[in-house]
């Protein structure tokens, strides 16, 4: 029976476990598929660049050692009417330039954080655009 207590050894002193202390350890392994891998970063790549998920194609590869990420993604864009005509721009504001790299600096955040290994780039193809509506601006399908 599991109290979520800790033995601290023969003299049966017990303690709460430290915040500090690992998991004990368990034989065996953990394998994660390259297309999963592929799917967690193209999931992330969605988020962090507001598109639909089934828009985006993600890639990983070898960067010397680390993980080099590879993505193709519409480009999100708002339309706003000023004097009869469309005005497109970054859901964000700023430049295309600008919106990217604060998405491919979130895409290396969240998969170093979630698949525990470190992103050395990340390139970023636009392909076409992707118009925000009301109804889908800043939310993943």
């Amino acid at each position: 029976m599991n109290t979520g207590l800790m033995d601290t050894g023969p003299l049966g002193i017990e303690q709460q476990p430290s915040f500090r202390s690992r998991p004990p350890m368990c034989a065996g392994y953990t394998n994660i598929s390259s297309g999963t891998l592929d799917q967690l970063i193209a999931a992330i790549a969605a988020d962090a660049f507001k598109v639909p998920l089934q828009e985006v194609r993600a890639s990983l590869h070898d960067e010397q050692g680390q993980v080099g990420v590879r993505l193709v993604v519409p480009l999100m864009v708002r339309a706003a009417k000023e004097n009869s005509t469309a005005v497109f721009s970054t859901l964000d504001g700023g430049t295309v330039f600008e919106w990217a790299a604060a998405a491919r600096k979130v895409v290396a955040a969240r998969f170093a954080l979630l698949a525990g290994s470190t992103v050395a780039r990340v390139d970023v193809r636009f392909t076409g655009i992707h118009e925000a509506t009301s109804r889908t601006a800043g939310r993943v399908q």
